[in-house]
């Protein structure tokens, strides 16, 4: 020790020194607890606040690693802290008198003095000892009166140690309670980097990470809280984002919450406790049908390929019988699917976002309900609904168009039937079945092969066929009544043909026919004399305005009664011109009927051209100045227009009366005809039944009719009603002939009307009918002779006399218009036998399909084979009374071709070779035809001869008509006439042409013969020239 410590060690009194010494030993004591407690509260804080934290939310590492840090680095501070004071920087004794003069302000600096001065380095170098020594003994007995242990406070280290103790206690408590949250604690806040998952009082389980909900839908989320301590919270919360939090009661330990839809993700909060549990919500659309696809399987029978059909409804029909299946698509991929079949639920294959079913075989209606499920467990929004319907094969349903229900044609013609046959999966075959009517014994149906028509393949369910019907080649004679039917079949096994309604069709002998015609053209006349009152009734309200002063004419209603009678003459010259073409439907109906003959035809040509030229002049120009008067302002121009309109219409009612007149006589002169026509047919019939009885009157003569064998018996039977039906048809006949002579007063009509009466034919055909039912042959057969001979005197009394060739309403002339008119009469002969030629061609068709069945095609041969030879005789005729040179070269060629058809038939040969042969018959027909048009032109410079050109441009405008109308006359419901049927009423059926449905350009123009086929190219020139006369004509008229 140097010399100067030992000095101020001796110098400071050992009291003050010891009580040094006390402030030294307890200040250590103070600082030292100060630096552990504060170390301790460092490190037990941090630890406590990581406890802490955790109990409320899953600590962040860099909230770990913060709170170990601030520990540490307080319990380092603290150590450094008590080393700088105790090792690095240890206080000497000023210090600690600095320290006790803090504590006690009297002694001032004194103390630090003493200090000093015993401080041998710190003392002057000139100083007194004795001074020295006295001013430190003053000092320190001052000094030593005071408890220098008061210099130092204790409380900030009492204050440390409470805070450390308590923070030490906390933990020590929190150890005791939940040691497992604080063992998990400390690991935590000692290995802050460490992946140590939160140990929390509370556990969350069952919830999911994410979920997948339905977008804008509610949904719940549930799990269970698992209690790890005494704290067992009874409320758990969910908050989806930063919405408002959704409070739960935990039942036991499990809880549920309902979340309100959701069409934004998010993280849903699930909190119990202590415990977190984040769920991220994905709300997406519930997974939807895309689209459904049934594959259906017909049954055997229709042959059909598997039918795809895509749903698009609730409703799928089904064949019955059919199996289904289906196949769907999804909007996601799926993790099940399912078909409920009737309640019969069944799962379906799937793969990804696709599923197929399994084949239903449907038997009846089947309610199928789909259901899915995708990858995210969502169900679709809605079962697919669907109703499977069985259906049933629906009979085929064959149509004929608008053909009418009762309809009469000549034997000797051809009806085309278009028929059209519609089923739901295809039809079969189609074909014409028919049955005789009015018969002793019922028909049964008959069928011929060439009448049949099969389908192509198994899908056609529009079935679209011709026939051809001739009653001459399968053998229906005249004077039959046939019921008629298209019959059709499908693909269905054991399914009966269904059929149309039933068509009545009559058989007619020319003799019916021709009084049918006549009937019609009856009706035309009296339908001519109401247009002509109605005109009349025009004139008279045109000569009233035509009168009306000034005044009376300018007003409105003036106006409006001019306009309403232009009009009234614009539907009446309408009403005249649909008469004309009434009556050339019946004029086509009589050009099929050789009973007509050319003359009267022509006569009733002129007739109908007549009617047409009227309505387009004289009324239509009448109309047209009325329209004038009606829009003129002036009083004395509408007079003037109104004085024309009523010229032209007294020039239409002149004319209106002449053509009454003509037409009058006309009919008279038809009537006569079919009067005669008909008379004869009555002796034929006469004649034929005798024939028949005659035939067995060696197996029943001498036999009661109770005695006769069962065939005789109806045959006998047969006779007896056949002779009443002549009887009946006699007394009519009678009575017509007395009529007309009363109206006509005619010579040989009331000389036949008074020998009918004077032979009482009425009576005497009735015995003839007992005498028949009573099997006294020979007398019957006598008087059937008789009576036979008496009809064919009669009608030979009344046939009218053949008109002289140059008539025709024109008068006798010479030179060229002489050969105008055999050039007339010579054409109206060859269309005719070019129709004739065409249904024979027709029939030769349907005799050839018909070989199958040797009797009909043998006696079908036969009755072609005449007929043909009839119209070589009548093409024979024409040669024999054609005069005009030109016309006999082309004839010939004619005749030539026609005889190598009939050479073809009479082996009989009905193949193509016969058929190209008649098509060469009819193009030389149409050869004439041009030839004789062209002739008439050439001839046309004077005007009668225009006009012929004119009749003849207008006749072709007819059959050009005819090609569009149906053949056969639909029968009248009026009475009157011969016919059972009544009278009948000609109307233009559409029968020939296109079925009904299609377009108008699809449409093919039948002829009137029922053959479908184009304007014959001879007609196109002649009515461009009829149409351009017409023009000219009414032209004239306006000028």
């Amino acid at each position: 020790m140097s010399h100067k410590e030992q000095f101020s060690r001796e110098d400071i009194p050992d009291e003050l020194r010891q009580q040094f010494a006390v402030v030294l030993r307890r200040l250590w004591r103070v600082e030292t607890t100060m630096a552990v407690c504060l170390a301790a509260a460092g490190l037990f804080g941090s630890y406590l606040v990581l406890f802490f934290s955790d109990r409320l939310w899953d600590s962040p590492g860099w909230l770990r690693l913060g709170l170990l840090s601030a520990g540490v680095g307080v319990a380092v501070a603290s150590v450094v802290w008590w080393l700088s004071r105790w090792v690095f920087h240890k206080r000497d004794t000023r210090a600690l008198a600095k320290l006790v003069q803090r504590r006690y302000r009297r002694l001032g600096d004194r103390l630090l003095g003493i200090v000093e001065l015993a401080d041998e380095e710190k003392r002057p170098a000139i100083f007194s000892p004795a001074l020295y020594e006295a001013a430190i003994s003053q000092v320190a007995g001052e000094a030593l009166k005071l408890d220098f242990r008061e210099t130092v406070n204790p409380r900030p280290a009492r204050q440390r140690a409470l805070v450390a103790a308590a923070l030490v206690a906390v933990a020590v408590i929190a150890w005791a309670v939940i040691p497992q949250a604080g063992w998990n604690t400390l690991q935590r806040w000692g290995l802050p980097a460490a992946d140590i998952s939160r140990h929390t009082l509370v556990r969350l389980a069952g919830f999911p990470g994410e979920m997948v909900v339905a977008k804008g839908e509610p949904f719940d989320v549930n799990g269970v809280v698992e209690y790890r301590s005494f704290w067992r919270p009874g409320t758990a919360s969910a908050r989806f984002n930063d919405s408002k939090p959704i409070l739960a009661d935990i039942a036991g330990t499990n809880v549920n919450f309902t979340v309100s839809g959701k069409v934004e993700g998010g993280a849903l909060t699930v909190k119990v406790g202590d415990a977190r549990h984040p769920v991220e919500i994905r709300p997406v659309q519930r997974p939807a049908m895309r689209e459904l696809d049934a594959s259906i399987e017909m049954p055997a029978y229709l042959q059909y390929p598997v039918q795809n059909e895509t749903v698009q409804a609730a409703f799928l029909p089904v064949l019955r019988g059919s199996t289904v299946s289906f196949r769907g698509r999804v909007s996601r991929e799926l993790n099940h699917a399912q078909l409920t079949i009737d309640e019969v639920a069944k799962t379906m294959n799937f793969r990804e976002n696709f599923f197929s079913s399994t084949a239903h075989e449907v038997r009846g209606t089947a309610h199928f309900a789909f259901t899915w499920r995708d990858k995210h467990d969502l169900d679709g929004a809605a079962a697919w609904q669907l109703n499977v319907e069985a259906i049933d094969d629906i009979a085929p349903r064959p149509d004929l168009g608008t053909l009418g229900r009762d309809l009469a044609i000549l034997e000797t013609e051809v009806l085309e039937l278009n028929a059209t046959v519609r089923d739901d999966f295809g039809v079969k075959e189609a074909g014409v079945e028919w049955r005789a009517l009015g018969q002793a014994e019922e028909v049964p149906l008959q069928i011929a092969a060439a009448l049949t028509a099969r389908a192509n393949g198994t899908q056609e369910t529009e079935f679209e066929t011709g026939f051809h019907f001739s009653p001459a080649v399968l053998g229906i004679g005249k004077d039959t009544t046939i019921e008629l039917a298209v019959w059709a079949t499908d693909h269905l096994p054991d399914r009966k043909p269904s059929r149309t309604m039933p068509y009545r069709l009559h058989i007619l002998g020319i003799e019916d026919h021709a009084e049918m015609v006549r009937q019609k053209l009856e009706e035309i006349l009296e339908n001519l004399e109401e247009v002509s009152r109605a005109e009349e009734d025009i004139a008279e309200d045109t000569r009233e305005l035509s009168e009306s002063d000034d005044d009376t004419l300018a007003k409105r209603k003036t106006n409006e009664k001019i306009e309403k009678t232009a009009e009234e003459q614009r539907e009446n010259a309408q009403d005249l011109k649909d008469l004309a073409k009434e009556g050339a439907n019946a004029l086509m109906e009589a050009m099929r009927n050789p009973a007509f003959d050319e003359q009267t035809l022509r006569d009733w040509a002129q007739n109908m051209q007549k009617m047409s030229e009227l309505a387009d002049q004289q009324m239509k120009q009448a109309q047209s100045k009325l329209g004038e008067a009606q829009q003129g302002g002036d009083p004395q121009e509408k007079k003037e227009k109104l004085a024309d309109a009523l010229e032209e219409e007294e020039d239409a009612l002149d004319e209106l009366a002449d053509l009454q007149d003509k037409v009058n006589k006309d009919l008279d002169n038809l009537q006569a005809l079919t009067l005669s026509q008909r008379l004869r047919k009555v002796g034929k019939e006469e004649m034929a039944l005798r024939i028949k009885i005659k035939d067995i009157i060696q197996e029943t003569i001498g036999l009661t009719p109770d005695d006769l064998p069962e065939r005789h018996t109806r045959a006998n039977g047969r006779f007896t009603k056949s002779q009443g039906r002549t009887q009946a048809k006699a007394v009519e006949l009678q009575g017509e002939i007395s009529r007309f002579y009363e109206r006509t007063g005619k010579g040989q009509y009331g000389e036949v009307s008074r020998e009918m009466e004077t032979e009482k034919t009425g009576e005497s055909l009735a015995e003839i009918e007992q005498q028949i039912s009573s099997n006294i042959s020979m007398l019957a057969i006598r008087n059937l002779g008789d009576w036979s001979e008496n009809f064919e005197a009669w009608a030979k009394k009344l046939e009218p006399p053949k008109k002289d060739d140059d008539g025709g309403g024109q008068g006798g002339g010479q030179g060229g218009e002489k050969k105008t008119n055999d050039l007339m009469k010579l054409l109206y002969s060859m269309l005719r036998l070019r129709e004739s030629e065409i249904q024979h061609r027709q029939q030769t068709a349907l005799l050839e399909q018909q070989k199958s069945e040797v009797d009909i095609y043998t006696k079908g041969v036969g009755r072609v084979l005449q007929m043909h030879a009839d119209s070589m005789l009548e093409l024979n005729r024409m040669q024999f009374e054609t005069v005009e040179p030109a016309m006999l070269d082309p004839l010939q060629e004619t005749f030539d071709s026609m005889e190598i058809t009939d050479n073809l038939l009479d082996k009989p040969q009905t193949d193509l070779v016969t058929l190209e042969a008649q098509t060469g018959s009819i193009r030389a027909m149409s050869d004439v035809i041009n030839l004789i048009n062209e002739e008439i032109k050439r001839d046309s410079g004077q005007q009668g001869q225009s006009k012929a050109q004119q009749e003849m441009a207008f006749m072709m405008a007819m059959m050009a008509m005819k090609q569009q109308m149906g053949q056969g006359m639909k029968q009248s419901q009026s009475g009157g006439g011969s016919q059972s049927g009544g009278t009948t009423s000609q109307s233009a059926s559409a029968l020939s042409g296109a079925a009904v449905g299609r377009e108008e350009s699809e449409r093919a123009i039948s002829r009137g013969s029922g053959a479908a086929a184009k304007l014959p190219e001879e007609f196109r020139e002649v009515l461009q020239d009829y149409f351009k006369a017409v023009e000219a004509m009414e032209g004239d008229g306006q000028q």
